[in-house]
């Protein structure tokens, strides 16, 4: 057991004094002990290392999603790669060790590896859900297991299904693995990066691109923040191992966005790719489905601000941040009477775009295709993120990430680990009513929480350093 520094005892008595509140804050040892509890428990409803998204409280039934539904699979071979699935599981594993030094966290985010790095593609990346068997074809899987679907021969960038897995594996090189599959997985994985990175500077939604130019999932794409997810695995990359070829990489895309973003607004959610030709103008903007016309894009853009920041605050470049104040405008200028923005808006009119359930591209918000996020509060982020760009500048933007935390903030964090604490039930199990069962034991809900306890050892030993 390990013992409590006095300084960090200290620096939890300051916050019990500062902030008022009706419980004591946790130990150390309190929360290290609910974080082996809680992933041990977790760490018990996997497949030879892989998760499925959520499972029912019972135990008896476990689900994946695909589009967006939740599906149960009948086959527990069947691991959820995109978000908060497999990856990400093994991501709250490894900063969870970080936090705490515990071997067997270790042991639980290597086991993820080793799923991951089964179910590899050949082409180096990953798909939304894939089966763990103990030989990895390229036919079908069987026609009789309920759920099964066609293994295809690319790799899929939405939604995090590839970059997560990458993100995972640099992490758990950097964190101590000493598996050569696991670095020869992350190593092919950044490779697939750099070579499905267009000349131009974007990436497609699944590589290798398909060859028919009216096919969406070959044109850059900022969707699902797919191009930026890609420069932030790169990132990451770069910053753990210091290869320039990384950084080289992120800098052409951060380039590329700046070329394409819409005069006086912000970005589209999709651009005709490098090699189109006849009528289709390559990084002009372009539809994807029948629901997602050519036009700005209120919510993707939030993602580029993000990136665009981080690719900033990295190479100290200004001309990363110069369109900002441009693109605050639009925004406050594009807010819809209720206070949000409407997700797309068209070009040359920045007239709000809907699209009713019949496939009719609409100014009207009254009949909307269900399923889709019209409307949101996208705004709020970017306009925050702008804000603190061009108050603080970078060297104190910079600062603050390396600041020691200060007394509220680390009774706040506090809070949060005694309710995540005070959450766990019997088994070690945080359950929730969110799912499809009566119980649901999720896959986000077990990183939230895991993540808050770590993130309170994390400050009170920054305190106490």
């Amino acid at each position: 057991m390990k013992l409590v520094p006095f300084a960090v005892l200290v620096a939890i008595a300051l916050a019990s004094c500062a902030i008022a509140q009706e419980n004591e804050l946790p130990t150390v040892e309190e929360v290290e002990e609910a974080i082996v509890r809680a992933a041990t428990a977790f760490s018990e409803l996997s497949y030879q290392g892989g998760y499925p998204f959520l499972v029912s409280g019972d135990l008896q039934t476990r689900y994946n999603c695909g589009h967006n539904v939740l599906r149960p699979f009948p086959d527990e071979t069947y691991l959820c790669i995109e978000p908060p699935g497999t990856p990400w599981v093994g991501r709250a594993y490894l900063r969870a060790y970080r936090a705490t030094g515990d071997e067997r966290l270790l042991e639980m985010a290597t086991e993820v590896g080793d799923a991951l790095a089964t179910v590899q593609l050949e082409v180096g990346g990953w798909r939304m859900r894939q089966p763990l068997t103990d030989e990895w074809a390229s036919e079908s899987i069987p026609a009789e297991v309920e759920g099964a679907y066609q293994r295809g021969p690319f790799a899929d960038f939405d939604d995090n299904r590839s970059q997560g897995p990458i993100m995972f594996f640099v992490e758990l090189v950097r964190d101590g693995s000493t598996s050569e599959g696991h670095r020869e997985a992350m190593e092919r994985g950044l490779q697939l990066l750099l070579e499905s990175q267009y000349p131009s500077g974007g990436w497609p939604q699944i590589y290798p691109p398909p060859e028919d130019e009216y096919d969406y999932r070959r044109y850059h794409t900022i969707n699902d923040a797919t191009i930026p997810d890609c420069m932030r695995t790169l990132l990451l990359a770069y910053r753990t191992f210091g290869n320039e070829e990384y950084l080289d990489a992120v800098i052409r895309g951060a380039d590329w966005l700046l070329e394409v973003r819409l005069p006086g607004a912000a970005w589209a959610q999709q651009y005709y790719d490098d090699f189109v030709s006849g009528p289709l103008i390559p990084n002009h903007p372009a539809p994807a489905r029948w629901f997602e016309p050519m036009a700005i894009t209120a919510g993707e853009s939030n993602s580029v601000i993000s990136i665009l920041t981080e690719v900033w605050l990295e190479t100290g470049d200004d001309r990363y941040v110069e369109p900002f104040g441009e693109v605050a405008e639009w925004y406050e200028n594009s807010r819809l009477e209720d206070g949000r923005w409407a997700r797309f808006y068209e070009l040359h009119t920045n007239r709000p775009l809907y699209c009713t359930p019949e496939r009719i591209i609409t100014h009207s918000d009254e009949d909307l295709r269900p399923g889709y996020a019209w409307k949101g509060g996208w705004g709020n982020s970017v306009l925050r993120t702008i804000e603190r760009v061009q108050e603080l500048g970078r060297d104190r933007m910079l600062a603050e990430r390396e600041a020691v935390p200060d007394a509220e903030r680390i009774a706040q964090l506090g809070r949060a680990a005694a309710e995540a604490i005070d959450a766990l039930d019997e088994r070690g199990y945080w359950v929730t009513e969110r799912g499809p069962e009566d119980e649901n034991i999720r896959s986000d809900e077990f990183r939230r929480r895991l993540g808050a306890l770590s993130a309170y050892l994390e400050a009170v030993r920054a305190a106490g350093e």
